[in-house]
């Protein structure tokens, strides 16, 4: 299986670009708004929350958004379906694609899987490529990648910057880690592109933000699939823009939302991503990140209502867009209508930044 790879290509004017910024060997978020979430005073009372939340609400019933229906091995138009949290299986053009695999019932203790995924591992067509956003445990789980390389040994994975060496120690034979921007040209049917987003890593202990984090373009002819993995609002959504002005789907996160005070700074809720959505200027949103793990005290299908509510608020102004709302298991088929390109937006806090990425190439 081979591939070319365009490193660093620059799409458009640099004036829009978020670019890797590192500091002492870890990288940080290009968003000049960005707040960095404490794990004592931020990720800890979400997470108590969370459990306190699971334990003294109604409980879920996660099986009304279960579905089951048979997937051919391939399609030549454009097909998703949800699995579950931020794994999809996208179909398009005789190529099985997979996205952040994760089929397990138990992340911990604190985490149990609230709904089933809807295709198990070891049902799933061939897979020819699999997209890993970034390599918290939720996004990139090892027993799913195992499965997944066990029934297809030639699978090619790609990851973000710093993540490869972990494939490599686990004896993945296909792997390529990217950053910001590049586009990888799989043939002249199929490309991706790695693309920014406002998160950060961390699978151990002590190797937080060593590895990059993002989204991804999955391009096919006109086609082009948007799935943002874990972010929280930015600027980003407009430089995305500017480069693919007619996103076919927009595949994003809707939470955990709650409590805001924390979770804002490093993931969308149901309001924050319909702002993307319009940002992004996409045909179809189809939203994932919810139902699946009790990871805020928004869990079980509050974010799903909220979304419901903000569509409905805001109808008029989305014209003939259209909102997915799929269960897990359940595939849906996206077509390319004719758009408007989204206004290109400049981004004056991007200048300052750019200024500094060039005098620091220029200076080695």
């Amino acid at each position: 299986m081979t591939f070319c790879l365009g490193r660093g290509k620059l799409f458009g004017s640099p004036m829009h670009k978020w670019y890797p910024r590192k500091t002492r060997n870890r990288f940080y978020n290009s968003s000049p708004n960005y707040t960095p979430e404490s794990f004592l005073f931020g990720t800890m009372p979400s997470m108590l929350q969370s459990v306190i939340a699971r334990f003294t609400r109604t409980p879920y019933n996660s099986e009304k958004w279960f579905h089951t229906t048979p997937l051919p091995s391939q399609s030549s138009s454009l097909q998703i379906s949800w699995i579950g949290h931020a794994t999809f299986l996208i179909q398009v053009n005789g190529y099985n694609i997979i996205t952040d695999p994760v089929f397990g019932n138990l992340l911990s203790p604190l985490f149990p899987r609230l709904l089933k995924p809807g295709i198990s591992a070891t049902s799933l067509p061939p897979i020819d490529y699999v997209l890993i956003s970034h390599n918290h445990r939720d996004h990139m789980d090892r027993h799913s990648l195992y499965t997944i390389k066990q029934k297809n040994p030639n699978v090619h994975i790609l990851v973000a910057q710093g993540d490869k060496a972990w494939f490599d120690y686990h004896n993945f034979a296909h792997s390529s880690e990217h950053s910001w921007w590049e586009e990888i040209t799989i043939s002249p049917q199929l490309r991706f592109t790695f693309l920014p987003s406002v998160h950060w890593s961390q699978r151990y202990l002590f190797d937080k933000n060593r590895s990059l984090w993002g989204s991804w373009m999955i391009s096919s002819g006109n086609q082009h699939v948007y799935f943002a993995g874990d972010t929280a609002y930015g600027d980003h959504f407009s430089q995305i823009a500017h480069e693919f002005p007619t996103i076919t789907a927009a595949l994003l996160p809707i939470g955990p939302g709650e409590p805001s005070q924390w979770m804002q700074h490093n993931h969308l809720n149901s309001e924050t991503a319909l702002q993307a959505f319009e940002t992004l200027g996409a045909h179809a949103f189809i939203p994932m990140h919810w139902g699946t793990f009790a990871f805020g005290s928004d869990h079980g299908e509050e974010p799903i209502i909220r979304l419901k509510q903000a569509w409905e608020q805001k109808k008029e102004t989305l014209n003939d867009r259209t909102l997915h709302i799929i269960k897990a298991g359940e595939p849906v088929h996206v077509h390319q209508k004719e758009q408007l390109p989204a206004e290109p937006t400049h981004i004056p806090e991007c200048d300052e930044q750019n200024k500094q990425e060039k005098q620091h190439k220029e200076n080695g």
